[in-house]
Parts: C-alpha cells; sequence; structure tokens
C-alpha cells in the first residue's frame, strides 16, 4: 500500500499504524496530536538536535522503554513531496536492524530532502513536464544501463548552466521531447549542438492521454527511478538535480500522462544540419531554429527502444 493511502487511513489524531510488519525498524505513519500527517520513528538511540524546514516539523521524546521522533507535515500543499520522503526512508532503512544505525539514516534521508522540503516552486508548464520527462526516460533507459549510475547521474545536467542535457569526456546528449505527429524538433541555442566532439539528439515523442491511462506521468517516473538507486549517494544527487529543475512532487502532474509513441537517436557529426556561433554574425546574441526530423532521418542511429 502507498504511503499516501496509509496516511489518508488515519482519522484520529494521536494514531498510528506500524508500517510493514517486516520492516526491521519501528516505524509508523499517522495522524500527530496536533492533526499533522506524521511519520514516528521509536527505538533505542541518542537522539541529536535537528533543525525543522519550512514544511517539515522534527521533535523527539523520551518514553520508558525507547525513544521517539516524528517528522510532521506542516504545510499541507508538501504532502506529496512528503510521502515521498516517508517511501524513500522506509526503503532506504529496509535493511537497518540497528536502531541507532536507522536514526542517523532517518536522519540522513530528511537532510537530503531539506532543500526540496525547505521551498515551493512554482508548477512546471507543460513543454517543461515534457521536456523533464524526456530527460528522466533517457537518464533511466539509456544512460544508467549504458554507463552505471554514477557517471550517469553526474553527466546529467539538470538546470546546470551548460547547453547539453548529458556531458561525458568523449561525448554528449541533448534530449528532446516534443508532441506526437509534430515534424520539427526546436534546437533552443547556437550552443546547444555545437562542440567539437561529436554528441547525440535524442527525441521522444509523447501523446497526451487521460489522467486514468496507465502511462508516463513525471511523479511516477521520478519515484521509479529514485527507489530503483543503489545507493543513498547517488539518491542525494538524484534528489539535488530533480530541485535544481524546478521540480517536486505535486498530485498536479499526475493529471499529465504521455504515451511513448517514438524514440529516436540521431548522431551528431560535423555534416549534421545544424546552426552553432561560428555561423552567424557575431553581431547576432542568441537565435533558435528548428530541425525536419525527416530530413535528418540519414543521421539517425538504429535503436530499438522499449517502453517500460
Amino acid at each position: 500500500m502507498r504511503i499516501a493511502d496509509k496516511f489518508k487511513e488515519q482519522f484520529n489524531p494521536g494514531f498510528y499504524s506500524r508500517i510493514d510488519t517486516n520492516h526491521p525498524l519501528d516505524i509508523y505513519v499517522g495522524i500527530d496530536d496536533e492533526n499533522h500527517y506524521a511519520l514516528e520513528f521509536r527505538g533505542v538511540f541518542t537522539h541529536q538536535r535537528i533543525k525543522s524546514s519550512n514544511s517539515i516539523g522534527i521533535k523527539h521524546y523520551q518514553a520508558q522503554d525507547f525513544s521517539g521522533m516524528i517528522f510532521y507535515l506542516k504545510d499541507l500543499d508538501m504532502f506529496d513531496t512528503f510521502c515521498v520522503l516517508c517511501d524513500d526512508i522506509i526503503s532506504s532503512t529496509i535493511d537497518t536492524f540497528d536502531d541507532q544505525q536507522g536514526y542517523k539514516m532517518l536522519i540522513n534521508r530528511y537532510y537530503a530532502w531539506r532543500k526540496m522540503l525547505q521551498s515551493k516552486h512554482s508548477i512546471l508548464h507543460e513543454q517543461e513536464i515534457m521536456g523533464l520527462i524526456g530527460e528522466l526516460l533517457f537518464l533511466r533507459d539509456f544512460m544508467i544501463p549504458t554507463y552505471g549510475e554514477d557517471v550517469a547521474l553526474l553527466s546529467w545536467s539538470g538546470q546546470e548552466l551548460t547547453h547539453k542535457d548529458f556531458s561525458l569526456n568523449d561525448t554528449w546528449y541533448e534530449v528532446k521531447a516534443i508532441n506526437t505527429g509534430k515534424t520539427t524538433v526546436k534546437i533552443s541555442s547556437l550552443e546547444q549542438l555545437q562542440s567539437t566532439i561529436e554528441g547525440e539528439l535524442a527525441v521522444f515523442q509523447l501523446e497526451k492521454m487521460s489522467p486514468a491511462y496507465d502511462g508516463v506521468d513525471i511523479n511516477k517516473l521520478a519515484t521509479g527511478i529514485l527507489n530503483n538507486l543503489s545507493t543513498d549517494e547517488n539518491k542525494d544527487i538524484f534528489i539535488s538535480k530533480l530541485f535544481d529543475s524546478k521540480f517536486s512532487f505535486e498530485s498536479v502532474y499526475s493529471e499529465y500522462v504521455y504515451e511513448i509513441t517514438l524514440c529516436e537517436r540521431f548522431n551528431v557529426t560535423a555534416s549534421f544540419p545544424k546552426l552553432t556561433r561560428d555561423d552567424v554574425n557575431e553581431a547576432i546574441a542568441k537565435a533558435q531554429y528548428e530541425l525536419i526530423l525527416t530530413e535528418i532521418q540519414g543521421y539517425r542511429i538504429d535503436w530499438k527502444y522499449g517502453n517500460r
């Protein structure tokens, strides 16, 4: 059962239920005495002073036989992000049998999420949602299988001030997402396809579906990647990159559901049709252009993309 559903089963302040009878740590979810959604950890541990965020409060207490720590949600607008944090805490401690170590891991997971919990971004526009979906799909289905988690995550630019979505020492990848049936793809700057080394352009075609359709939505996509990362360090990097991309987990994003109808990769070689800084007069500060997809098929890479 999803954590969000377990929360919504609770109605009485002060009532908690254990998240899983098989989990080695005593972790509970429920409603605290002040009617906040809360996650509680009970065990034998020495607590430390932890500063709350704008949306998440933290309190400790001492019972006769155990200590307790509670994360509670102060800002209901952050409910979806809080639920993903709780899921991350639960999955990250599934093999932890020592209470003191478990307490440290809970705190570490909270600190990894603190930046996203501290401030709230405005909702992304649909083209921004599609663009980030494209990058996440490429990360999940090509970069991680090809290069491994560590290299793939470090190569992902997110919203860093670079012109390529993924950059490595000897190649690079630019990822675009367009509506199904669109015949062109927009290149946003003169620098986007410019490089002294060859790279690739990947283009996802996405068809918008009804929210009830079992397709790709950005919340499920990001959560799935997060849950499959093998180390807390990589999870931390991924969460930070999501935040830098102005993304936070919001229920409204579940209304944007897509079917992947096509994904193509193209070799961007010296002869690939493109405009670069070297092609225009220095008086031109910036420029955008569109490539006709049918006209670049000669550069297409033979790649069978399988939807997940």
